[in-house]
């Protein structure tokens, strides 16, 4: 496990996060430019990838620190976009991602780590240690 690289985008990130929602045709500039505006934020977006041994990309997540006025200050760390390639579910890679992740929210000093999920993914998250404590709202806005 290691952290994001511009390199993969060659390695099949973008096919790792289709197997999560919607990714849409980004080309390896566009792919390059969000890489260095986030690059540019190393203390707010950690994204992870594992990689199996041929270096392609097999599975992904993201802990992004929000910091607040409340609780003196205080960060949250959200947990984002995990995802792992279907052929290699099942073998606790998602566990360690989030992990690590927690790992991460717990060093930078977050008070909280949280994250929104799916009713069907919402087992796996209790075995990481999370527990339901709210519900989710969205406002979706049309980007055409």
């Amino acid at each position: 496990m290691r952290p994001l690289q511009r390199s993969d985008y060659k390695g099949g990130m973008l096919d790792v996060l289709r197997v999560l929602t919607t990714v849409g045709d980004i080309d390896e500039k566009a792919w390059n430019e969000r890489y260095d505006w986030l690059a540019r934020r190393g203390d707010e977006y950690y994204i992870l990838v594992v990689c199996d041994g041929e270096k392609k990309v097999v599975g992904t997540g993201a802990v992004v620190i929000e910091r607040k006025f409340i609780r003196n200050l205080g960060l949250v760390g959200h947990i984002e976009d995990i995802a792992v390639a279907k052929d290699q579910q099942g073998k606790k890679l998602g566990l360690r991602i989030i992990q690590a992740l927690g790992y991460i929210a717990d060093k930078v000093g977050c008070y909280k780590t949280i994250l929104d999920c799916s009713e069907t993914n919402e087992g796996f998250y209790v075995k990481c240690g999370y527990k339901r404590t709210g519900l989710e709202m969205a406002l979706y806005r049309d980007k055409n």
